[in-house]
């Protein structure tokens, strides 16, 4: 069974048991519906778990997984990666892309190579790639006047710039 990462668990929110999480994905609120089953990895080891509550606060999710009631039960899981079934995701309209799909893309302008997407980053207006250039990253809004293809098969992105945005 294929896993898709969908966030990290930073550490316990309070003393009931919800979880502070930062996401790796996008429709946090499809991956975190109540009753969802999520898979735990941390120090090697595995557990499936069921959700039993999601809200967002301050850009991260607020979790509590059903078997878990306290912070003396989840202490243990700070750092753990969250993950579900890739066989969970929906079907996207043609050029429409999971995050996940465009981490680890090379970054050109016309054809030099700028770097690598390391990150999609969430703002309020639309999503942000954060590219590794070398020393330094790179931060394009992923909308079409710099986005000018994403090419799956080459593991690309074309994109237009414009000044100071190097």
């Amino acid at each position: 069974m294929e896993k898709m990462d969908i966030g990290v668990i930073v550490r316990p929110f309070g003393i009931k048991g919800e979880v502070k999480v930062k996401l790796y994905t996008d429709f946090p609120e499809q991956r975190f519906a109540i009753g969802n089953v999520v898979t735990l990895t941390y120090s090697q080891q595995t557990t499936d778990l069921k959700i039993d509550s999601f809200r967002m606060h301050q850009g991260f999710a607020l979790v509590r997984f059903e078997q878990l009631h306290n912070i003396n039960d989840i202490e243990h899981f700070r750092n753990a990666t969250i993950s579900i079934d890739k066989k969970l995701l929906h079907e996207l309209e043609e050029d429409e892309y999971y995050y996940f799909e465009l981490i680890g893309l090379r970054v050109f302008e016309d054809e030099v190579v700028l770097g690598e997407v390391i990150e999609i980053v969430d703002s309020l207006a639309h999503p942000i790639l954060r590219v590794k250039t070398g020393d330094k990253d790179l931060l394009i809004p992923y909308v079409n006047a710099f986005i000018l293809d994403v090419d799956m098969e080459e593991k690309r992105i074309d994109v237009k710039l414009i000044e100071g945005m190097k």
